[in-house]
């Protein structure tokens, strides 16, 4: 693995993310975002159940049957999907990779070093603060990368996990091309995407989804199973309004 470049707050920083990305980056708005992911993927008791819990049903077949294990989710968030397979795998090696400093540093306090949050939601019809029980998990490790350069050595992982990504990157092709590159032979990527592009030339290249598809079979992945309706509900306040994600997963295996 590559050496960190620098270190803030035990985050370590593989890319030197610059004044001018973290003004721009809206995930590194503590308020708007932080607050807002963590009360989607840690405030299971807000929603009587965890809204992206189709996610996890999707992946499960497809986890390592060995305990001892590498592990990795780029664009990890706030941690809740790596830190449910560090709990299940716990001789694993598992890392969580994001862009965004706030939201790592609130997957590390809360994962790591056992910090109890607070979730305030009353702007969002919610009357009463949640509070909840951070973990102490020994074999989970966060850090800032990009996911087109990851620092992480050639076949070195036999799990890649992401979802909500692949359409929010600058370059989805060359972000496959990578998890191939760390990914060992016969190691397993997981993804799911609401192939939600910002951009007219990724819509273009990315869609429809047969495009996606062959472009794994270019890139040296042999598809293992491949879903195109995978709802999800993602809440919005009390009222029960929310926002409805038509998702595309796949499970991958590297060929060589």
């Amino acid at each position: 693995m590559k050496a960190a470049l620098s270190q803030r707050g035990r985050i370590p920083f593989f890319y030197k993310k610059s004044d001018k990305e973290f003004q721009l980056d809206p995930y590194e708005r503590y308020e708007s975002m932080v607050s807002r992911q963590s009360a989607l993927h840690l405030a299971d008791g807000l929603w009587d159940s965890y809204p992206m819990q189709a996610v996890l049903d999707f992946a499960a077949p497809f986890y390592p049957s060995s305990q001892v294990a590498h592990i990795l989710e780029i664009g990890c968030g706030v941690g809740r999907w790596i830190a449910t397979l560090a709990q299940t795998f716990p001789k694993a090696d598992c890392w969580g990779i994001d862009y965004s400093y706030q939201m790592l540093k609130r997957a590390r306090e809360f994962w790591v070093d056992q910090t109890d949050i607070h979730i305030d939601l009353s702007s969002k019809g919610f009357s009463n603060i949640l509070n909840i029980k951070g973990h102490r998990l020994k074999n989970l490790n966060f850090g800032l990368a990009k996911a087109s350069a990851l620092p992480f050595n050639y076949e070195s992982q036999d799990l890649i996990i992401n979802s909500f990504l692949l359409d929010r990157l600058d370059d989805p092709a060359r972000g496959l091309a990578e998890m191939y590159r760390v990914l060992r032979p016969k190691g397993k990527l997981i993804l799911i995407t609401p192939l939600n592009f910002s951009k007219a030339a990724h819509w273009k290249a990315y869609y429809p989804p047969i495009k996606l598809f062959q472009l794994l079979g270019q890139i040296g992945f042999e598809v293992l199973d491949w879903q195109e309706e995978i709802l999800i509900n993602e809440p919005l306040d009390f009222h029960g309004n929310s926002v409805r994600w038509k998702c595309i997963g796949f499970a991958a295996q590297r060929k060589d």
